[in-house]
């Protein structure tokens, strides 16, 4: 079993290197803002196979319009933003697999300041983050879906961020992976 340091380890230096290759693709530094805007998030490969920047909106009420990715063994990433800066960012891995049972992973992989969350795959998680020197609160959403595979969401927020607006945003990203939820069938 993974240790959930080297899970999110590999998750952000997942998320990292994605957004690292967008900014170093010269063809895409010179794609006008009109046609980034006209792709789609899943476009961008990866984990963001899973998204449609209207489905995100939909569910969570942000707009994104950027998308990066990439995928390491059976570690798939995705991050969305806005044009106009880095945050808020969403941010979406999926490990492809997992043996982990429900109590594993609430043992093992749960942050210990985490609270459990009912009702999302085998078994689930949310923990609500600090502001940083480089930006707002952060929301993370992590569960083992009913197809055996790792998830984890996390929505970061621009500095400028209220109290009110991280409490508004909780049950939102709960449904955003709800809906996101992997099933056997």
């Amino acid at each position: 079993m993974l240790s959930r340091s080297l899970v999110l380890g590999a998750v952000l230096l997942l998320a990292l290197t994605a957004c690292d290759k967008q900014d170093e693709d010269p063809a895409a530094a010179n794609v006008p803002p009109l046609a980034v805007e006209q792709q789609s998030a899943a476009s961008a490969g990866g984990a963001c196979i899973l998204w449609d920047y209207g489905f995100i909106k939909d569910t969570i009420g942000v707009t994104f319009d950027v998308a990066a990715s990439d995928q390491v063994d059976d570690v798939s990433t995705c991050v969305v933003q806005t044009s106009a800066g880095d945050y808020p960012d969403l941010m979406l891995s999926v490990v492809e697999s997992t043996k982990a049972s429900p109590e594993q992973f609430l043992d093992d992989l749960k942050p210990s300041k985490a609270t459990t969350v009912k009702g999302l795959g085998r078994a689930a998680y949310r923990l609500n983050g600090a502001a940083t020197a480089g930006h707002g609160p952060s929301i993370e959403v992590g569960w083992l879906s009913e197809a055996k595979q790792l998830q984890t969401l996390r929505f970061t927020f621009d500095k400028k961020a209220s109290a009110a607006a991280v409490s508004a945003m909780n049950p939102k990203l709960i449904a955003l992976a709800k809906a996101m939820n992997t099933t056997d069938g």
